[in-house]
């Protein structure tokens, strides 16, 4: 990933040659002609990853500016830059946290500038290392034999954690399922930290991230020339993962004839690299996590049933949020005080209006939703933001629906929009007992109806009628999704049981427009 670094210096010659010598490095960069224009930047959302601050300039000197960034509480390593070495300078620029104090490049000999890069390149390492450390922190923070993490205090997680108390010393395999955003990873991860491969790797694989061909060469890796663009031989993530644990997330995205080799190497603990003959033994543990529906992907032929139960030797469901309601404040302050140390900021306090708030939000994207709330609310350090947020989310959601029952099909507007796709069926005739004579005389008929372009006087097009009503009922279907789930279309097209591509063209098929969800 490019790294976005901001260089502060009112000379406008030496910030234009700062900028070209590290774009020629491959670093994204932004000049700002002053500390006051960098603040700004700052406060509008700016987030470079290392700041470069001229000591001299009018106005708002250096120290001053650096003085405000960390007032502000900004994350980014600071390097001073000066024309001369000043040691008062150097003492107070340290002492309010600075990472570096450089002299200006611009020697014949260019040693300013490999001094300068020496500087950015620490810098960088230095603070991925600290988020490194706080990650792990958080990760490790909990001894499994104490008490239960925040994210699993409530009565809805306690037969899941009794459960991974039993599995997590053994090899066996686990399939994971849960809504997106539930912490499916989270519970993988605590598997392997009480398992007996704690201190060897723990790899994540994403299966709907990458296509096939692409997806084969990540897990199994390849050999040069196996492929266009194969320059170099390459470890796949289940030899590079060898004596630790896979976690294969998304496992309902892997195409059936993936899922074949996949079988393969479960069973056997061997596989071949593409373009190689040689197996390659590992000693993995594997688990698999999905928010799809496997069953009814089985049903289609869409994922294999041998893979399934293999995968499946013990399954844990992870309840959505909405059913661990009262894991909701302690993990709201949980994500507070993580992103308090991480972005350095002062730490908020939520009022009573806006707990009473979370509490009573339905947590559509669970977990993940709640921590990004959680980040938001450390950025901006207003809660006025997210209390609108959640208001908007409220008016917003869809109205709830009493328990299905033997008249829910008839109730679907998927189904009624069916059923008026068909022609009224007749009414039931029932024998008169009254003679002729008796018999009221016919009323007049009543004006024929306008013309349907699937009827005429010749007959009716049963196929076309079908067709017709098919494709009106998949409309509504999709409609009825996309609103029940605030045009989320992943979270609609679990719902349908298709997958994601197949719905943006079902949508794109029935003519359904942005326009539709007003």
């Amino acid at each position: 990933m490019t790294a976005r670094l901001a260089i502060v210096d009112d000379d406008p010659a030496f910030a234009e040659f700062i900028q070209v010598l590290l774009r020629s490095n491959g670093y994204e960069v932004a000049a700002y002609a002053s500390g006051a224009d960098l603040l700004e930047a700052l406060r509008a959302g700016a987030a470079p990853q290392v700041i470069l601050l001229d000591v001299t300039m009018p106005g708002l000197d250096g120290i001053e500016t650096l003085r405000a960034i960390r007032q502000t509480h900004s994350a980014a390593p600071v390097i001073m830059l000066s024309g001369r070495q000043t040691p008062a300078t150097i003492v107070e620029a340290v002492r309010l946290g600075a990472a570096d104090y450089v002299l200006k490049p611009g020697d014949p000999e260019g040693v300013g500038e490999a001094t300068l890069e020496a500087a950015i390149r620490n810098a960088l390492e230095r603070d991925a290392l600290v988020a490194e450390v706080a990650r792990l922190s958080v990760q490790l923070a909990e001894d499994p034999g104490g008490a239960q993490p925040c994210w699993a205090s409530g009565a809805a997680m306690q037969p899941l954690m009794a459960m991974l108390e039993r599995v997590a010393d053994s090899d066996i395999g686990v399939l994971i399922r849960g809504e997106s955003g539930v912490g499916k990873e989270v519970i993988a991860r605590e598997l392997h930290r009480r398992s007996a491969r704690r201190t060897r790797p723990f790899v994540k694989v994403n299966c709907a991230a990458l296509p096939a061909d692409l997806l084969e060469s990540e897990l199994f890796g390849h050999e040069r020339g196996a492929f266009t663009g194969a320059g170099a031989t390459r470890v796949g993530k289940f030899e590079f993962a060898n004596q630790g644990t896979v976690m294969l997330d998304e496992i309902g995205e892997m195409p059936v004839g993936l899922q074949a080799k996949l079988l393969h190497v479960l069973q056997d603990r061997e596989f071949t690299r593409l373009g190689s003959n040689r197996p390659v033994s590992v000693d993995i543990r594997v688990m698999a996590a999905t928010n799809r529906d496997l069953d009814a992907m089985m049903r289609r032929g869409t994922f294999r049933e041998d893979l399934y139960y293999r995968l499946q030797v013990i399954e844990l469901r992870v309840p959505a949020l909405r059913e661990r309601r009262e894991e909701i404040i302690p993990l709201a302050e949980f994500f507070l005080a993580k992103y308090v140390a991480l972005y350095r900021r002062t730490a908020p306090r939520p009022s009573s209006v806006l707990l009473d708030a979370l509490m009573n939000y339905e947590w559509p994207g669970n977990v993940r939703e709640l921590e990004n709330m959680m980040k938001r609310f450390v950025v901006l350090q207003e809660e006025r933001f997210i209390l609108s947020e959640l208001m908007r989310a409220h008016a917003s959601a869809p109205p709830t629906t009493a328990p299905p029952d033997s008249t829910a099909l008839a109730d679907d507007p998927a189904t009624q929009e069916a059923a008026a796709a068909l022609p009224p069926a007749p009414a039931p005739v029932t024998p008169s007992t009254e003679s002729p004579a008796q018999r009221p005389s016919a009323a007049p008929p009543a004006p024929a109806p306008a013309a349907d372009p699937e009827y005429d006087d010749d007959g009716v097009d049963l196929p076309a009628l079908a067709r017709s009503a098919a494709q009106r009922a998949e409309r509504g279907a999709i409609l009825h999704a996309l609103t029940r789930f605030r045009w989320n279309r992943r979270k609609a097209a679990t719902y349908l049981n298709v997958s994601y591509k197949t719905l943006l063209n079902k949508i794109k098929e029935s003519g359904i427009t942005d326009a539709d969800a007003g």
